[in-house]
């Protein structure tokens, strides 16, 4: 058997440039892709100054020109004499019956000796029960002729926030003895005490 038998040649000039090339294009894309190869260094020509030739000055800032002051069509006029203090306090007024055709009305402005011939108590707020507290409501409220009570508006309340409802809900069934007037401002004060 012949070992130097002459093989077929498959390496032709064409199929080496080919090789060639792929290779070439491969090393370029991997060096490209993880900057291997450093960037294309841009080469020009550094500026060149004209010592002779110097830029013109920047003109100057412009000015708007001067608006010419214009005076108020009409002018606020000044009082003569300075107005006059009064030398006396104003006195409060007392509390007044007004006339009309119905029942007069007193402005009372004080808690009343008379005690209501109806009287609801009020229940104790659960909140303030389960937290021990006392207080006091102060109200103002409006009798009829008839003896029911209206407007009835909270004054004080200390402490606020517990009491004021169920005071009010209270007093607005309270009834007082028929009279004449209508009594307005009527103070009413109501304690809640636990027992």
């Amino acid at each position: 058997m012949n070992i130097a038998q002459r093989r077929p040649r498959s390496w032709t000039p064409q199929i080496i440039l080919v090789s060639v090339i792929v290779h070439a294009v491969v090393l370029y894309y991997v060096a490209v892709a993880f900057q291997i190869v450093p960037p294309p260094i841009d080469i020009r020509e550094p500026p060149t100054i004209d010592v002779f030739r110097m830029p013109p000055p920047p003109p100057p800032p412009l000015t708007e020109p001067e608006q010419p002051k214009l005076r108020p069509l009409f002018q606020q006029r000044q009082p003569l004499t300075p107005p006059v203090q009064p030398l006396v306090q104003p006195s409060p007024l007392p509390p007044t019956v007004t006339p009309t055709s119905g029942p007069a009305s007193i402005d009372v402005r004080q808690p009343i000796a008379e005690e209501p011939v109806s009287q609801l108590l009020p229940r104790y707020p659960r909140a303030a029960e389960t937290r021990q507290i006392e207080g006091r409501v102060r109200l103002s409220v409006t009798i009829m002729p008839d003896g029911s009570v209206r407007d009835v508006r909270v004054l004080d309340a200390r402490p606020t926030g517990y009491f004021e409802a169920e005071a009010m809900r209270a007093v607005q069934q309270w009834r007082y003895r028929p009279s004449d007037v209508i009594r307005t401002n009527v103070v009413v004060d109501i304690d809640f005490v636990l027992n």
